[in-house]
């Protein structure tokens, strides 16, 4: 005992230090090389090549729609602006002093989102290992992990530059409006596709102008779903698939599908 005693005062006179242990690592102040490679391959490349490649969670071509396609809006927009700011902040860190403050909140919310999304995308991932596929629905937790390190670095560097009140504020303004304003968007764009649903055809092409403009954040898969289960034996269901049609060639950039439907009606 005695002897550990003698190495430990030893080691503090030498001026070395115990290692940290892992955890502790993984939340110091100073981030090491490999955590930021760590937190740009899989916190920024591939988030984005996972929204890129997506097969079925929040886009697709399937009739059925998307898994999870009703929430496409909210989370195509709190990824992009997530990853943009995680991207700032490892290319800067805390020189952006005050600004750290905006990043945290927003870290913290991502970090929340992604938690979420990963345990609802759990079973699925599990499932998809089978095939090699699954692991990429494991991403939402490694962004978790990496936002919520991330969002106490950033916080720690605004409480350099900031009141603890001034700082306390700006952080819970920031991870609210991070969540509100995305679902604000959902909700806009939802309520645009029921009205493309259940609408005739005057309603389609009202709602239109809306969905081009969100263009990026809306399934077209649903709009093909509505052409499918539309009646065009009549003159207005007839009318309403047209600008169905029309609808999801803009979102689509592409109509080959629905023509073939278009011709069996």
């Amino acid at each position: 005992m005695r002897e550990l005693e003698l190495e430990k005062e030893n080691i503090t006179e030498s001026g070395a230090s115990p290692k940290k242990k892992f955890w502790r690592r993984q939340f110091q102040p100073a981030a090491t090389t490999a955590q930021i490679t760590f937190d740009w391959i899989l916190g920024v490349v591939l988030p984005v090549a996972c929204f890129v490649f997506d097969p079925i969670i929040f886009k697709t071509d399937g009739p059925a729609g998307a898994l999870f396609g009703t929430f496409k809006p909210f989370a195509y927009l709190l990824s992009f602006v997530s990853v943009m700011a995680m991207a700032a902040w490892l290319i800067w860190g805390p020189r952006l002093k005050r600004l750290s403050a905006v990043l945290a909140g927003l870290f913290f919310t991502g970090s929340l989102v992604s938690l979420v999304v990963g345990l609802v995308l759990l079973p699925f991932s599990l499932i998809g290992l089978i095939i090699f596929i699954g692991i990429f629905g494991f991403t939402p937790f490694f962004c978790a992990f990496i936002y919520l390190r991330n969002g106490l670095r950033a916080l720690a560097a605004a409480n350099l530059a900031l009141d603890r009140i001034v700082l306390a504020y700006a952080v819970a303004l920031s991870a609210l409006t991070s969540a509100v304003v995305p679902a604000v968007v959902n909700i806009e764009i939802y309520h645009s596709l029921e009205k493309v649903r259940n609408g005739d055809a005057e309603d389609v092409r009202a709602e239109a102008f809306k969905l081009r403009l969100a263009a990026p954040l809306v399934d077209p898969g649903q709009v093909r779903r509505v052409y499918l289960l539309t009646s065009g034996g009549t003159t207005a269901g007839a009318e309403k698939k047209r600008a169905v049609d029309e609808l999801y060639q803009a979102l689509a950039g592409r109509d080959s599908e629905m023509k073939v439907h278009r011709t069996a009606d």
